[in-house]
């Protein structure tokens, strides 16, 4: 009888794809501090899975790897057979209080040094993989927000030569990118232009974003590269990606966005990622009529005004999804 008890929880387990979850904390590089990432590994019976690396948001000034909305998002892609990784990384523009000039210089560091601190991270990762059971092969960045952008930058940097990318193993790929309001930083007036074909992308970004623009953004020779304007230079250039454009929605789907699309993020990673059956690209409008104005925005040069009150939806069960 207990046999045949322990067999039923195993059977539905599997069919309920429902695991327990286990979770590791890791010191993986050495800054000013210390830096950790944890870990949320699938107590399956699988050997290896795909690896999920998450940067939280906070526009480089604030934020954490443990915050309870993402931890149960987490668990969820557990839940589905994926391995995430939650780091740390150093916030270059905590405290941070300047004019637009002095902003934009300390932008760029910010997202440099985040961006060196995911590269760290995911050599820790490649290095314990066997341990962690994971694929090499199948490691996907992600990120909301500021981590977006680095997540962005990163596979930008790779396929560019950059500096920074040539810590990770000679020859390395990753193997996707998921960004929930992301973009990709250009430096010092250089293009945005991927000189090799980058990882498949899904983009998840509010059309009304002012914070990391939809589109993109110049200021002096800098600015912001958003999905829209990444998406059509996958799209001329053919290479795989999936967009999902939240039509009137702001920044908030930097919070929304990763809530509320797991089933999305599965799909994605299987479909593109673990198993690319088709070599096809995805655009998916999501549009809620109810929705006319952003729930949460503000404009991205006011984000390091003291005292700066963004605009938050009064509409109790729209903010609910922010919470």
């Amino acid at each position: 009888m207990k046999r045949l008890y322990t067999t039923l929880i195993f059977v539905c387990a599997i069919c309920l794809n429902l695991w327990a979850v286990k979770k590791v904390t890791y010191p993986y590089a050495e800054r000013d501090s210390t830096l950790y990432l944890d870990v949320y590994m699938p107590e399956d019976t699988l050997s290896e899975h795909p690896c999920f690396i998450y940067m939280f948001g906070g526009g480089f000034k604030s934020g954490t790897k443990s915050q309870p909305r993402d931890v149960v998002v987490f668990e969820q892609l557990c839940n589905h057979g994926i391995v995430c990784v939650a780091i740390d990384y150093r916030l270059g523009l905590k405290n941070y209080e300047g004019k637009v000039i002095d902003l934009l210089n300390r932008l760029e560091y910010s997202i440099n040094i985040a961006t060196e601190d995911l590269i760290d991270a995911t050599n820790f990762i490649i290095g314990k993989a066997k341990e962690l059971k994971i694929n090499p092969k199948h490691i996907i960045l992600s990120g909301s927000s500021a981590g977006a952008i680095t997540s962005l930058q990163a596979d930008f940097y790779l396929q560019n030569g950059n500096e920074y990318a040539k810590r990770l193993p000679e020859g390395f790929k990753f193997g996707g990118v998921i960004a929930f309001a992301g973009a990709v930083a250009k430096i010092k007036g250089a293009k945005v232009k991927y000189k090799n074909q980058p990882a498949p992308t899904f983009f998840i970004h509010g059309t009304k974003d002012k914070l990391v623009r939809y589109n993109k953004i110049d200021i002096f020779g800098r600015g912001m590269y958003g999905s829209n304007a990444l998406a059509k230079q996958f799209s001329k250039n053919g290479w795989r990606h999936k967009i999902m454009r939240y039509k009137n929605f702001g920044h908030d789907v930097a919070i929304i966005g990763f809530r509320e699309n797991v089933p999305a993020i599965v799909d994605f990673i299987n479909q593109y990622v673990v198993s690319p059956k088709y070599n096809f690209s995805e655009d998916v409008m999501h549009s809620e009529p109810e929705v006319k104005e952003p729930l949460w925005n503000i404009n991205a040069l006011r984000l390091y005004e003291k005292d700066i009150k963004p605009q938050v939806t009064k509409d109790p069960v729209q903010l609910q999804r922010l919470r």
